[in-house]
């Protein structure tokens, strides 16, 4: 989900400020850290938590994080959580759903991936709990507006605490919403998906990721 103003749209807020990721850019994210950090070739990720979940588009994508163990597939585990969850447990999908407030959700295991489609007006809040939440060298893989890298507190602050490692900028708007089946309507916003990994203290890269409507 994604909270904020809009400077241009064609139809009304919703309710919650529910902004519903589409799948395939999920889907494109997913599989680009998925190269790019080698996960589930050399970075397992057992643990996995949709944060701010809505309806799981981001838990359903991580489900295909899998790596090879002897003779058999290897499952990451897969929590989502969100104030109001549109998704239900199902064992092919999602280990775990929690009703909650992800800021004040503390389990006793850490995980080596949060991802999702944070409320904007709570990003660094957001971005911060997940590094409490992370293992030694796990991952924050979060979509925001690009205009996030703005700011001089964030530049002296946040950001000089936990570097981002990498950014990747969104080719195309993403439609949070469409007006019919084949027009996907998007906003004069510019989004990215911006990477974390605990520990790192490198320079920040900047790369792009497309993806291709497939309805």
């Amino acid at each position: 989900m994604i909270n904020g103003n809009r400077t241009k749209s064609n139809r009304g807020r919703s309710p919650r400020d529910f902004y519903k990721t589409p799948k395939d850019l999920a889907e494109a994210a997913i599989d680009r850290i998925q190269y790019d950090e080698e996960i589930a070739y050399y970075m397992p990720v057992n643990y996995i938590l949709d944060a701010g979940c809505g309806d799981g588009v981001w838990a359903k994508e991580c489900i295909r994080l899998v790596y090879p163990s002897g003779d058999e597939n290897c499952y990451p585990f897969i929590e989502a959580i969100d104030l109001e969850p549109c998704i239900k447990e199902r064992p092919d999908l999602v280990d775990k759903v929690i009703t909650g407030d992800f800021l004040e959700y503390n389990p006793k295991y850490h995980f080596d991936l949060v991802c999702g489609n944070p409320p904007y007006s709570l990003a660094e809040e957001f971005i911060r709990h997940s590094f409490e939440l992370l293992s030694y060298t796990g991952y924050i893989y979060f979509l925001l507006r690009l205009s996030f890298l703005e700011g001089i507190a964030r530049g002296r602050g946040l950001f000089k605490e936990f570097p981002i490692k990498r950014v990747y900028v969104c080719s195309r708007r993403p439609s949070f919403f469409s007006t019919d089946e084949k027009k996907h309507t998007t906003d004069t916003l510019a989004y990215a998906m911006f990477l974390w990994q605990k520990g790192y203290n490198g320079k920040t890269e900047l790369d792009y990721l497309d993806w291709e409507y497939k309805k």
